[in-house]
């Protein structure tokens, strides 16, 4: 099985065959949709595997960069869709809580339009986690005043690694629990329209 996010400046792809995982993360200025596929090619590689030998795919669905969400659920579609091979969507806040190896109330946030903040919090007990507030997008303000509230261990704001081998074991724990789905019921958490789209929505509007 393979899995990966695209969610922010960090890739992160991760593959498991067998007992064997291998996994790997880029930052760069490099664009996504150049970086990616060579990743990919370079676990298969390592994984002595071919892409019509997955058995299953796992891809983050946000909330995260537009662009850099397109990039990887585009390219995961690309590797199940010759196949019919099956996709589990992961919710990238949640795997980048699970990322943090510590217990307790774990807020994840990014920043969204001006003056907004993406967040979500859950609670981690070991590998075991659940949902204290669902990704969402609201003001700074009402963030701060959540943060208040439930003050949390730790708080991933903007810069955070997703740790590969967290992609490839949720994926493997989805897929086992029957939870994955056929390509073109992927339903990305954007949360909000992109900036070209508000801008259309103004002009008609206007």
């Amino acid at each position: 099985m393979l899995a990966l996010d695209t969610s922010t400046e960090r890739i992160s792809v991760a593959i498991k065959r067998g007992e064997d995982v291998y996994g790997v993360c880029f930052l760069g200025k490099r664009k996504h949709v150049e970086v990616l596929p060579k990743l990919i090619e370079v676990v298969l590689e390592r994984a002595d595997l071919r892409a019509d030998e997955l058995n299953v795919v796992g891809v983050g669905i946000g909330p995260g960069s537009l662009t850099g969400l397109r990039v990887g659920i585009a390219t995961a579609v690309g590797l199940v869709a010759p196949f019919d091979t099956p996709i589990v969507t992961l919710v990238s806040f949640e795997m980048a809580a699970k990322s943090l190896p510590i217990d307790g109330v774990i807020v994840v946030s990014r920043k969204a339009r001006e003056g907004f903040r993406y967040f979500a919090a859950y609670e981690k007990r070991g590998k075991e986690s659940s949902v204290v507030k669902p990704p969402c997008v609201d003001s700074v303000h009402a963030y701060g005043d959540f943060l208040e509230k439930v003050r949390p261990s730790a708080i991933l704001e903007d810069e955070y690694t997703i740790s590969p081998f967290v992609l490839v074991e949720e994926t493997e724990k989805a897929f086992n629990e029957g939870k994955a789905i056929h390509y073109f019921q992927i339903e990305p958490l954007y949360l909000q329209k992109s900036i070209a789209e508000m801008n259309l929505e103004k002009k008609k509007g206007g």
